[in-house]
């Protein structure tokens, strides 16, 4: 009978300390009801009002000891989330991205971003995972993060930038890394030694580069050249010393005044000087070569003479006749004498000149 008796007095004992009538909580030392494992708040035994509150989805908290623990005690099963900022709910961590793995225990579903690229918490793909480095952008595979177009070199992950912009009116490809990849948008350009660099028209062209559109550079002419960096077409220079561009469209290369041949673009020239004391008009191509003709002034100058010589004449014949005794009759024979080598002067003049 005693021995009943004791065994009743212990189940009444074990029910009043497991007697708690919030089902989500259980007694604890003292008999206080204490929020179970996956619940938290304060049990409705303690205060008289409320309840023990499960925890969200895809968390879970140890059983508590104490009562009015907060919802925050509810961690997430996967270890690189967090709970929403309303706590309904667990998202990826800052730095990750993807969907949270509510089983406890499981394979995270939460990934880490390339290196040197973060994201805010919450993130779902790994888009959102921005470089550090504000001149670089994700590769096409994310797995890394390269300088965008139009820059150069390594992207760091943190700090300043590491990719530098190219020099102004070229252009690169993402992913460039050093400067020489950036290239002038005008085919016939390329960049210049100057600091800093920029585009110019190579060399056997001329003009201005572009940025876009047709090239604003222009080949020259056929059979010339010149230095990269020409701006206009008189830069373009035939390649035979002897020779140079003619007036034609477009301008070819002819032999300079007194040469005759065919221009040469390397090597020797093609041009042949002609021979002491001729001439020949720019532009021959065969021997033309002749005497060169008097000058103009000197022709004049002649001229000019045989009209002084010939006023002489006229004097003479209107001079009134003198005396034989007239002792100017010696000095008149001097002067006929004169006058007639005057008039074969004149006569060689005029042989001369007809023969021109």
């Amino acid at each position: 009978m005693k021995a009943t008796s004791l065994i009743f007095i212990q189940l009444a004992v074990i029910a009043t300390v497991n007697a708690c009538t919030d089902a989500n909580a259980t007694a604890g030392a003292g008999g206080t009801c204490y929020c179970n494992a996956c619940y938290y708040g304060t049990s409705a035994d303690v205060a008289g009002v409320g309840y023990c509150q499960q925890c969200p989805t895809g968390t879970n908290s140890p059983a508590s000891t104490t009562s009015g623990t907060l919802i925050t005690s509810c961690t997430c099963n996967d270890t690189n989330s967090t709970l929403k900022s309303d706590n309904s709910g667990c998202v990826c961590k800052a730095n990750f991205y993807g969907t949270p793995n509510p089983t406890a225990g499981g394979a995270t579903g939460c990934t880490a971003c390339p290196t040197g690229t973060a994201s805010v918490t919450g993130s779902t793909a790994v888009t959102s995972c921005a470089c550090n480095d504000i001149n670089a952008a994700l590769k096409a595979d994310n797995s890394a993060c390269l300088c965008k177009a139009n820059f150069y070199g390594t992207p760091t992950t943190f700090g300043a930038s590491r990719c530098t912009a190219c020099p102004s009116g070229t252009i690169s490809v993402a992913g460039s890394t050093d400067k020489s990849y950036c290239t002038c948008p005008d085919v016939n350009a390329s960049l210049n030694s100057a600091t800093p660099p920029a585009c110019q028209c190579n060399a056997n062209f001329y003009g201005t580069p572009t940025t876009s559109d047709a090239s604003g550079c222009i080949a020259c002419p056929t059979g010339t050249i010149s230095a990269a960096g020409s701006t206009t077409k008189y830069s373009c220079t035939c390649p035979d010393t002897n020779a140079s561009l003619n007036f034609a469209i477009p301008p070819v290369c002819q032999c300079n005044p007194n040469f005759y041949g065919i221009p040469t673009t390397s090597g020797a020239s093609g041009c042949t000087i002609c021979p002491l004391g001729q001439t020949a008009p720019a532009g021959s191509v065969i021997n033309i070569c002749k005497v060169a003709l008097v000058s103009s002034t000197y022709i004049l100058s002649v001229v000019s003479l045989i009209q002084i010589i010939q006023e002489k004449k006229k004097t003479k014949v209107n001079e009134p006749v003198r005396d034989a005794d007239d002792p100017q009759i010696d000095l008149n024979e001097d002067n006929q004498v004169d006058q007639l080598k005057q008039v074969n002067l004149l006569n060689s003049l005029k042989y001369y000149f007809y023969f021109l």
